[in-house]
């Protein structure tokens, strides 16, 4: 969070409208290509500010490429050249009541009218929806730590999520003086912008159990997790979904005592890992004929892994995702793959010391280590 306020970007007007020298706005930048700059504000800003002809971004000319109803999806998208700021990342949440925030916005201060920029700490609150066209997104409200406050100015700043990083919302309306506010979600993003490119996307929050299992096979924790992906539009209904990874260092490899282990697990030694994506599953039937154009399977079923495959077609199709996506698609490492697998463990399964029929659909009449005999579902 160290560069939020460098993210930051002011929105005033450029009209000779003597009334407009005192409305500014915040907005931020979520995507950059070339020398172009995707940022997202108010609607309300853009409407304060004199409207879509006369909207600078930190003294540049703006371009309006999407905006929703004040009174709606009180969003914006702006393009600007030759704008060179940190990225947000956008994530979306189901659930964020009780999770902290932060934001950082302009405001006018003192007879002299200076513009200032602060940062505000504070609590997500109850989900509301604002509604356009008859859909509808999350409004989050915005509960600020005593000592601080929202302001005018603040409309448009980047809602951030502290446990992620990423921004879950905008901020569109203050009340209570700035000791509350409200934040559109920026799902309302791709509603007021159907030209947005396939290569913006923003990211979610999976919650999950993770259990560990003891050496018969028998469930002796159960804990909560969570993960971030998001997804990409394949077509047709398509999706691939891609999972965040975060970086760190494990122990690559088998000790020599863990049973049915290789010859070539040995000798075990650190690996450090960059954060990277994977898969949420395998490659599908589906997600491969949207690419490639074909199925190879033998086994046919959309939902099913794409099999019959060379590691050659599999390189292809990354070659081509990555064409259709604009976004870098690689097969994984094998030190990416173990560190992707293992989650954190050092038990011969992530989930503990043997593997279970009730925990993964295989041959259960085979067991590993103390386990029982299980299920074979044919």
């Amino acid at each position: 969070m160290s560069n939020l306020e460098e993210s930051i970007v002011l929105i005033t007007s450029a009209s000779d409208n003597s009334r407009k020298a005192d409305v500014i706005g915040t907005g931020f930048a979520f995507y950059q290509e070339d020398n172009y700059t995707y940022l997202l504000t108010c609607a309300h800003v853009i409407e304060d500010v004199g409207g879509e002809e006369n909207v600078l971004v930190n003294n540049i000319p703006a371009e309006v490429l999407g905006i929703g109803d004040v009174k709606g999806f009180d969003l914006a998208v702006l393009g600007v050249e030759k704008l060179n700021v940190p990225l947000f990342q956008l994530i979306s949440l189901s659930e964020a009541k009780n999770r902290k925030f932060r934001t950082a916005g302009h405001y006018l201060y003192g007879e002299e009218k200076k513009i200032l920029l602060e940062t505000v700490d504070g609590t997500f609150g109850k989900k509301r929806f604002a509604r356009q066209n008859n859909e509808r997104v999350a409004v989050w409200n915005l509960l600020v730590d005593e000592g601080d406050r929202l302001r005018r100015g603040y409309s448009g700043a980047p809602v951030v999520d502290l446990e992620t990083g990423g921004v879950l919302g905008v901020a569109t309306n203050m009340e209570n003086d700035g000791a509350k506010g409200l934040a559109i979600s920026v799902e309302a993003l791709k509603k007021i912008w159907p030209q947005m490119p396939p290569i913006i996307s923003y990211f979610y929050l999976e919650k999950f159990d993770v259990i560990t299992v003891n050496k018969k096979g028998e469930e002796i924790e159960r804990r909560f997790h969570e993960a971030v992906f998001f997804t990409e539009d394949l077509g047709n209904g398509v999706v691939l979904e891609m999972v965040a990874i975060p970086g760190g260092t494990f122990l690559m490899g088998s000790s020599e005592n863990e049973e049915v282990r290789g010859y070539s697990e040995s000798p075990q030694h650190q690996v450090t890992l960059q954060p990277f994506y994977m898969s949420k599953y395998p490659i599908t039937q589906d997600q491969y004929q949207a690419i490639m154009g074909k199925n190879p399977s033998n086994f046919k079923g959309g939902n099913r892994p794409v099999e019959c495959v060379s590691w050659y077609d599999a390189v292809e199709f990354c070659h081509q995702l990555s064409q259709k996506t604009g976004k870098n698609y690689k097969l994984p490492s094998e030190s990416e793959w173990e560190y992707a697998c293992r989650a954190a463990t050092t038990t011969p399964f992530y989930f503990g010391e043997t593997i279970t029929s009730e925990l993964v659909n295989y041959n259960g009449k085979y067991t590993y280590g103390n386990a029982s005999k299980g299920k074979f579902r044919e």
